[in-house]
């Protein structure tokens, strides 16, 4: 059974950052009393007529574009579990196709937005098709994970039930690092429920991720030892990809994922580590099932996203494309490439 909130929106409330839920929750909609599909966007839009009005927020010179918000119940019984979501829509999109998009390890919908992080973008692809965007399992808004932990492949799970909830007859999948990983698992747990794929970004696999696992369990010791601060500090040492230092705003990704992990706190932060370090991207054989149209999005001289994991989806993927970022304007283009791409 799931179930949705939709809280009370108004004002300098709708407009706000996905950082936190408002106080109040104006109605609980069973969707066990409705058909499974109930659509997401319309269920709160409805909410919001009847008990409050969200106002439209503004795109990139994209038209005016509305943003409701609310919680998913995923699971049963000890496993049961909200994840915060919301949903972009802009008049003229196409009203029967819909993005579903996944951040990365340790951000959240909030970072990605507030951040300067260029998929803030992502919600102007609702010019193209509503989007809905959500936290993770354990990251920003959404509720902890139960049993099943944190693993990409459990994500992928979370992401088959948002797009079972949402009544869209093309749906679209995409993500960055985990949520590339996290998407990849939804297409092969529901191959025919998604038209395509956008992975920006996507990790280190196989071989290489291997060697990589110590460096996030030296995390999570340092974090438990010494708090988040420390981890921070040890952090801030470590060489970062040379195109984010190329301009401002590339150089203060680094405080504004750190803001976000320190609100998630010791145990989800350690806990979101331990998932990623038990996790690997679907392999070859797996890879070569997935049939849908795919954009790959990927930058240079970053060991934790190399060049090399884009350009083997791109190998073994049978319908993917590459486009790599040389420069941070580059970078900025991505969201552009995302719209044409879903056009």
């Amino acid at each position: 059974r799931l179930l949705v909130e939709f809280p009370t929106l108004s004002g300098g409330a709708a407009m706000a950052a996905a950082g936190a839920f408002p106080a109040t929750a104006a109605a609980a909609v069973a969707l066990g009393r409705r058909p499974l599909g109930t659509d997401l966007g319309l269920a709160a839009h409805r909410t919001f007529g009847s008990q409050g009005h969200s106002p439209p927020s503004h795109g990139s010179g994209h038209g005016d574009r509305s943003v409701h918000k609310g919680s998913l119940q995923l699971g049963r019984g000890s496993s049961k579990r909200r994840i915060g979501f919301e949903v972009h829509e802009a008049p003229g999109a196409c009203p029967a196709s819909g993005f579903i998009w996944t951040h990365g390890l340790t951000s959240s919908m909030g970072d990605e937005m507030g951040g300067g992080w260029p998929f803030a973008g992502i919600a102007d692809i609702a010019s193209v098709m509503p989007v809905t965007r959500y936290d993770a399992r354990g990251h920003g808004i959404s509720d902890p994970a139960c049993s099943e932990g944190y693993t990409w492949h459990a994500m992928g799970g979370d992401v088959v039930e948002l797009q079972k909830a949402w009544r869209k007859r093309h749906v679209f999948l995409g993500g960055t690092s985990m949520g590339a990983a996290a998407s990849l698992y939804a297409v092969l747990q529901e191959p025919s429920a998604f038209q395509g794929l956008i992975l920006a970004t996507p990790p280190t696999c196989y071989e290489t991720r291997r060697k990589f696992v110590p460096f996030y369990l030296e995390s999570i010791e340092m974090a438990r030892k010494e708090g988040l601060e420390e981890a921070k500090r040890v952090a801030s040492k470590k060489t970062r990809p040379p195109i984010f230092m190329e301009t401002e705003g590339g150089r203060n990704q680094f405080e504004a994922g750190w803001k976000t992990k320190s609100a998630m706190g010791l145990e989800r932060y350690c806990a979101a580590l331990e998932g990623a370090a038990l996790s690997d991207l679907p392999g070859p054989d797996q890879l070569k099932t997935i049939e849908v149209p795919t954009l790959i999005l990927a930058w240079r001289s970053d060991v934790q996203h190399p060049l090399e994991t884009a350009e083997m989806l791109k190998a073994t993927l049978p319908n993917a494309e590459l486009v790599v970022a040389s420069t941070w304007s580059e970078i900025q283009q991505f969201p552009r490439h995302m719209r044409e791409f879903l056009s």
